[in-house]
């Protein structure tokens, strides 16, 4: 005899939800992404929060914060849509058959983010596609874009000088937000500015012009940080700020809850407004894409 022992389980609706407003910092924002009301929304996380019988999020006045255990769920929510997506599309996607070579070219900081789901999906759904990438600064991949080396380029698209020359899709915005150890003092403060930051030590990552991006957001606020060390390594600056050397200020996107060595890392939201990271695919309006460069935006475009 069978005996089936029957619990709720969540929604793909609630784990989307959830994975909204954890990555946007704010309900309202979550709700905008998904094109639903913001009660819709708070619903879906006040249920799924009765569903775990724990707090995925502290609620604060600029904002909703993972707690410990929303961070942990939030990597499992990831990986429960990823397996989800992978099952579906092996089932139902038919062979395709377009074929082509597509010279992309990106960033490293969207290589180390953005570029292994988008990979993976283009070869899933064109196999008969030849995806050639290059690694390039966003300068070098405009060049390279003009000059007939590149079909395509992914980049900080905030950061093109001349974007009426390009055909443009956005991909992702990711919101910037503090970055501290879970023992720092600031942590436990309900709103937090760049005033606050005073007198801080400031680890400043270089990689893909944030550089350039922090210096304007600086100025715009009269901040002028402690800088303690300038890197390219993401994984050096996780350290040091885990750690309790320092903080940063850094986009949602590549933002982990730990370092190397398993040491916590809380983010937090400034009330300073700090603009976006926008990424997106582009290409020059006078250079018309062919089939197979069409059907690789349409797939990077779904990675999200």
């Amino acid at each position: 005899m069978l005996i089936l022992i029957s619990f709720m389980l969540p929604t793909v609706r609630q784990l989307e939800f959830f994975i909204a407003t954890a990555e946007t910092g704010q309900v309202s924002r979550a709700a905008a992404m998904a094109n639903v009301t913001q009660s819709s929304v708070t619903i879906a996380i006040r249920r799924l929060e009765e569903l775990l019988g724990y707090k995925l999020f502290r609620r604060k006045s600029h904002g909703m914060e993972l707690t410990a255990q929303g961070e942990a769920f939030l990597r499992q929510s990831h990986s429960i849509l990823a397996a989800l997506h992978e099952a579906v599309g092996a089932n139902h996607q038919e062979a395709s058959s377009i074929s082509g070579t597509v010279r992309l070219a990106v960033t490293d900081t969207i290589s180390g983010y953005f570029l292994p789901a988008a990979w993976e999906r283009i070869m899933g759904r064109h196999p008969d596609i030849q995806l050639e990438v290059t690694e390039a600064s966003r300068p070098g991949i405009e060049e390279g874009l003009f000059q007939g080396q590149f079909d395509l380029g992914i980049a900080l698209t905030s950061n093109l000088p001349n974007p009426e020359r390009y055909e443009l899709r956005p991909v992702l915005s990711s919101p910037r937000n503090l970055w501290l150890a879970a023992n720092h003092p600031l942590v436990m403060q309900e709103n937090i500015a760049f005033v606050d930051l005073t007198g801080e030590n400031y680890i400043l990552l270089t990689m893909d012009e944030h550089e350039d991006t922090m210096q304007q957001v600086w100025s715009q606020f009269g901040f002028i940080p402690k800088l303690l060390f300038r890197s390219q390594s993401m994984e050096a600056l996780r350290s040091m700020v885990a750690r309790g050397m320092g903080v940063t200020i850094l986009s949602d996107m590549v933002y982990r809850s730990w370092s190397l060595e398993g040491q916590r890392i809380v983010r937090k939201c400034l009330s300073d407004t700090i603009p976006n990271m926008d990424t997106g695919v582009f290409w020059p309006k006078q250079s018309p894409l062919k089939l197979a460069a069409r059907a690789v935006v349409r797939c990077i475009y779904q990675v999200k």
